[in-house]
C-alpha cells in the first residue's frame, strides 16, 4: 500500500520536474516558468514531504514493500531535489 502511494508521488514529482515540460512552459525567451514559479515550487516541496512520510512509514512497518536501498536511494534523489529547490529560491 505505501509502496504504491510512493512510486505515485515520485512520478508526480518526475511529471513537475521533466525537462520536456518545463521548456513546454518556457516563456518566448525561453526562461523556464512552471516548477521555477511559487506554486510549482509548492507541489515539489508538498511531494517531496509526500515522499518524506511514506518512505518513513515504510522503513517503519520494517521494509516490507520495499527493499531497504531502493527506499534509500528514493529519499536521497528527493533530498537533492530538496536542495537544488532550495538553492534556486536563494539565488
Amino acid at each position: 500500500m505505501f509502496m504504491e502511494k510512493l512510486v505515485r508521488e515520485t512520478e508526480r514529482l518526475s511529471l513537475i520536474c521533466s525537462m520536456l515540460d518545463t521548456m513546454r512552459r518556457a516563456d518566448k525567451d525561453r526562461n523556464a516558468r512552471g516548477w521555477t514559479s511559487p506554486i510549482g515550487m509548492l507541489k515539489i516541496t508538498r511531494c517531496c514531504a509526500a515522499i518524506s512520510e511514506l518512505g518513513t512509514s515504510i522503513a517503519k512497518a520494517g521494509y516490507r514493500e520495499c527493499d531497504r536501498q531502493a527506499l534509500e536511494e528514493i529519499m536521497r534523489e528527493t533530498r537533492q531535489v530538496l536542495h537544488l529547490l532550495n538553492a534556486r529560491a536563494a539565488g
